[in-house]
């Protein structure tokens, strides 16, 4: 039987998820939900699993560390990723630190996300249609350096909550921060993005043609 763990907080998403794999041909699997990045981190040590399944939009959740502790415990349990939302710059920063697929969640169409799943789970790699077109925008038409190479992962990590208006306290709990740790990454991450304010910043995350 194959098992997948899926890091989840939204209850519908979930019952979505298990309904496309319902039909018969899928009874051999199992997939199990968790609510927190401990608790992926947990089960990954405790049980075998074949793909771990990620909702970028689980909060208070140290994403890109999340990444980092499964990868430092297996370098081949597949991870895929998927969201709602298209970011390229967080999707982007998250497929080079050890994803293995991300998925474009569209209610249009739901079964991409069973397709991502096989794909992933069979051992190749899947990104969404969407995804891979900014890619190859950013790779044909945009010249400008990328400013986001010059962030550390701490910084890039706290970039990330800075653009989703999470406040710095919120933030130095989840990374178990001080507080004047944060505002002191912020200003450092302004100053290698060169901007002056958030609305900079989220400009920054925009798809590359736009910005």
């Amino acid at each position: 039987m194959q098992r997948i763990l899926v890091l989840d907080h939204d209850s519908d998403m979930y019952s979505n998820f298990k309904k496309l794999f319902e039909e018969k041909d899928f009874k051999k699997l199992l997939i199990e939900k968790v609510e927190s990045a401990t608790e992926v981190v947990t089960r990954i040590a405790q049980i075998t699993y074949d793909l771990v399944v990620v909702n970028l939009a689980v909060p208070n959740t140290d994403m890109l560390g999340l990444i980092k502790k499964i990868r430092a415990f297996s370098q081949k349990l597949p991870i895929l990723a998927h969201s709602r939302f298209l970011e390229y710059t967080l999707i982007k920063r998250y497929l080079t630190s050890g994803l293995n697929g991300y998925c474009y969640y569209q209610s249009a169409d739901p079964q991409e996300l069973r397709r991502a799943t096989q794909t992933v789970i069979s051992g190749k790699w899947y990104i969404s249609p969407d995804m891979i077109e900014l890619i190859v925008e950013d790779a044909l038409y945009n010249k400008k350096a990328d400013r986001f190479e010059s962030l550390s992962e701490r910084e890039f990590e706290i970039f990330s909550h800075l653009v989703k208006d999470e406040s710095p306290a919120a933030i130095a709990e989840i990374l178990s921060l001080h507080t004047s740790a944060i505002a002191l990454y912020k200003s450092r991450i302004m100053d290698k993005l060169m901007i002056s304010n958030l609305v900079e910043m989220k400009n920054l995350m925009k798809a590359p043609l736009q910005n």
